[in-house]
């Protein structure tokens, strides 16, 4: 039952759909406003950008997004034209040619990675900051406040790597040396418990 749910949500359609039911343009727009704070034409970098929703709600900028999904990737360059997608794992060797970023993006991705592979995107991200700038990762979150639901709905998350904020924390700051955390309960109109970093190089 949970793997075909998981398998289910892989798609873009369905996966929209479920954006919008729990409430992810309300996410995205907190997410925009409070943390992401973009100016107006500035360099973003998107690590695993799916069908680059968050672009709705950034202003206009010089936007490169990657992922490893060519559906969503199809369906990105369908929606945002005036945007670059690239189809692939993003690596130091890959944004070779592409010049430092004001922001870099991971949006629920950083759950999905073992420890190796989560090290190796903070340092990826890193590599790719301009000094002064930052990356913004979210992920859902183990602590110990949190309901009953919110664990249940948590413990089912198509990510195998839900952490607790020290854990995440203690990662992002191998690479980062200032690392700011927020936890966020009020961002879906489900249970669920998110953790924004707030990485500045």
């Amino acid at each position: 039952m949970l793997q075909s749910i998981r398998s289910v949500l892989a798609a873009p359609q369905a996966y929209q759909l479920w954006w919008n039911a729990v409430g992810g343009p309300a996410w995205a727009k907190v997410l925009v406003n409070e943390y992401i704070r973009p100016s107006a034409g500035a360099r973003i970098l998107e690590i695993g950008c799916g069908p680059g929703t968050i672009l709705r709600y950034l202003p206009q900028s010089e936007y490169l997004g990657f992922d490893l999904s060519s559906r969503y990737i199809e369906l990105a360059r369908k929606r945002f034209p005036q945007a670059k997608f690239v189809c692939e794992r993003v690596s130091q060797f890959s944004l070779v040619a592409q010049g430092t970023f004001d922001v870099v993006l991971a949006l629920g991705v950083v759950h999905h990675l073992d420890d190796a592979e989560a090290r190796q995107l903070f340092q990826i991200a890193h590599d790719a900051l301009r000094p002064g700038a930052k990356l913004v990762t979210v992920d859902g979150v183990w602590t110990d406040d949190q309901s009953a639901a919110t664990r249940w709905l948590l413990a089912r998350d198509r990510g195998e790597h839900v952490r607790s904020e020290r854990e995440y924390v203690s990662i992002a700051s191998q690479v980062f040396g200032n690392v700011r955390p927020s936890v966020r309960h009020d961002l879906l109109r489900i249970p669920y418990s998110h953790l924004i970093l707030e990485c500045i190089r």
